[in-house]
């Protein structure tokens, strides 16, 4: 569809023209039948000319009032006929007039529930317009919502398989991940084998078009299926790989993964030898070779395309379908619609600290002084280990992890910089007491301790201490960083603003009666959480606490996290709930009271689903995209 213009008033315009009841005077001079009729255009000059007189020389209100006195003086039968000519005149259907670009701007202004639910009944024209891409795309565009176009992408590319996707990758992780290992060690005759075969279905899905359209043998399919799932975990491989090389422990997890599958990997137990060539080039760069298509898809297809091969196009974006699914999403959030699913003794100790992101990945902090690196399958059904760090001494108190990069904060009170390629300790800075929080961007790194000081680093400048921040009279238990803007919160009751340019604290926030564990800040607005059992939201340009969530736990709240376009709060706490409010009116939506055992230490979530861990040794994921295909799409 083209691109529609924003149209001019003038070239837009149009007119209706009446025609007005004739006068009393008028009715008593009609003529009988046998006479001539006056011609109409006599008539309708008359008519018009009086019309635009009145019009000229009396007020609308006065308009109105003389056409009411001149319809009470009409006939019954006439006056009949003038009500039928009114009614066809003010159900005039602007959507069949008009035209489709005016119609389409017109229907933006209705909300969407209305064109769902009342527009798109009216009739087949209606109906036809009301379905319009550009429509709905323009209404998902007005709330501010986003998808990921890429994963879209790639979703649409092989529908057929999506369902059975999870387990399938689980597979490509494991095979490749071991090929590579077993590579590693001298021996590179399983990486060929196994890099071989999974090339062989990638020229398999390269020709997918007949696979996916017709009659396909399941050998077949499960052979596409195979390397599409191989293509989809390409970068879950590839990070994968080289923890095995360095970590033969982690090769336990993936093998014990893969008995639960009923899988058997190649060369795995074949002791025969093979040749004693070693491994040329990086994992990274060998999974590059093998699938091509998660790194490079449209390069993928024309590449496939030359060598005769046919692609499956991708599907357009059925926007009114996304609309439906990001809103049906958050109505999930706000009535409690989820499916939640536990793992029990993720670590041996109480979990700490976590994060999860859009990839999936999922890193844990424990007391049992690890750092363990999970796989979450798609569907948040289940969770597979992939690496476990040990590079602290103490508990993982907190931690934050990037594409590259994973950096550590312990009880032992030393941050450790983890290199995610090799999981090695690049940096080792130290405190003088636990680190209870750190966080970075590209140019900083900012830790908080239990001595009461935050030291700040440059990353950009390979992690040189740049200086230190003081003003906390006791620990130090959370910040938050966004661009150069730092709040800390301290179990001295305050929160505090820093400016990492000036060096200074630019603002105290100190309403909390008892110390603050807590917080979240997403440049404009604070969350704080503390052991008082309230909920503040703050406003960190004025400084005032817009709104107070007095009592909103039981216990202390350990944990907050809120995101302002979804209007979601989420809080956890001691008192073993966890709960989402809404951020606008601080509402309670929903309560959940059996997702842990006992203190919840730590939360996140994204537009679907709530991650969370605790003391009593588990990882919990509370999914709202139940039935809604699409949703780990949304942004």
């Amino acid at each position: 569809m083209a691109v529609l213009s924003d149209p001019s008033d003038e070239g837009y315009c149009f007119s209706m023209q009446t025609t007005p009841l004739p006068s009393r005077a008028a009715k008593h001079a009609i003529t009988p039948a046998s006479s001539a009729p006056p011609t109409m255009t006599h008539k309708d000059h008359a008519i018009d000319s009086l019309a635009r007189a009145l019009e000229q020389s009396l007020a609308p209100q006065a308009c109105a009032h003389l056409a009411l006195e001149l319809l009470a003086h009409v006939p019954v039968e006439m006056l009949r006929h003038a009500v039928q000519e009114l009614n066809q005149r003010l159900r005039w259907d602007f959507i069949d007039k008009l035209p489709l670009e005016i119609s389409l701007r017109i229907l933006q202004f209705l909300p969407a529930t209305d064109i769902a639910s009342n527009v798109l009944l009216v009739s087949k024209r209606w109906h036809a317009v009301a379905s319009q891409p550009y429509l709905w795309r323009q209404l998902y565009r007005a709330q501010g919502w986003r998808f990921d176009r890429q994963r879209w992408e790639l979703y649409c590319s092989f529908p057929r398989i999506a369902d059975a996707s999870q387990s399938l990758l689980l597979r490509s992780v494991s095979q490749m991940a071991d090929a590579f290992s077993s590579a590693s060690s001298g021996t590179l005759a399983p990486a060929v084998a196994s890099l071989s075969k999974l090339q062989s279905l990638e020229r398999e899905f390269c020709a997918g078009n007949a696979l996916l359209d017709g009659g396909a043998s399941q050998s077949a399919m499960d052979s596409l299926a195979t390397a599409t799932a191989a293509a989809m975990s390409l970068n879950a491989a590839a990070r994968a790989s080289p923890r095995l090389l360095h970590h033969s422990h982690v090769q336990g997890d993936s093998l014990g993964a893969l008995r639960l599958l009923g899988i058997r990997l190649p060369g795995i137990g074949d002791r025969s030898p093979g040749p004693s060539n070693r491994m040329c080039g990086s994992p990274q760069r060998l999974a590059q070779q093998l699938c091509p298509l998660q790194l490079a898809p449209a390069q993928s297809r024309q590449k496939a395309s030359s060598a005769g091969h046919r692609a499956r196009r991708i599907q357009a974006v059925d926007w009114q379908d996304m609309y439906l699914q990001h809103h049906c999403l958050l109505e999930n959030w706000r009535k409690g619609r989820c499916r939640v699913d536990r793992w029990e003794a993720a670590h041996s100790e109480s979990i700490y600290s976590l994060q999860f992101g859009r990839d999936n990945w999922l890193y844990t902090g424990s007391r049992d002084n690890s750092v363990r690196i999970w796989h979450m399958s798609e569907t948040g059904s289940q969770i597979t280990p992939l690496a476990t760090l040990q590079g602290h001494t103490g508990s993982v108190l907190t931690l934050q992890a990037d594409e590259s990069t994973l950096i550590t904060g312990s009880s032992d009170a030393t941050v450790c910089v983890w290199d995610l390629d090799s999981c090695t300790v690049r940096h080792r800075l130290q405190h003088d007491d636990a680190v209870l929080s750190l966080r970075f961007t590209d140019r900083w790194l900012v830790t908080a301790s239990k001595d009461r000081m935050l030291h700040v680093w440059r990353r950009d400048q390979d992690y040189a201490h740049a200086f230190d921040l003081a003003g906390h009279a006791v620990a130090i238990n959370a910040i938050s960083l966004h661009g150069d803007v730092l709040v800390s919160a301290s179990g001295d009751r305050t929160i505090k603003l820093w400016n990492l340019t000036t060096r200074t604290c630019v603002q105290t926030l100190d309403e909390h009666t008892r110390g603050v564990a807590t917080l979240d800040f997403d440049g404009m607005y604070i969350v704080s959480g503390s052991s008082d059992r309230s909920i503040r939201i703050w406003n960190a340009r004025s400084g005032k606490c817009e709104r107070t969530i007095a009592n909103a736990h039981s216990d202390l709240v350990r944990t907050v996290m809120f995101d302002r376009s979804m209007d979601v709060l989420v809080s956890g706490s001691y008192d073993e709930t966890i709960k989402v409010w809404s951020f606008s009116t601080g509402c309670l939506l929903y309560k959940f009271r059996n997702v842990h055992t006992s203190r919840v230490f730590k939360l996140m979530f994204d537009r679907s689903r709530i991650v969370s861990c605790s003391h009593d040794r588990s990882v919990a994921v509370i999914d709202f995209a139940v039935n809604l295909p699409h949703a780990r799409l949304l942004l």
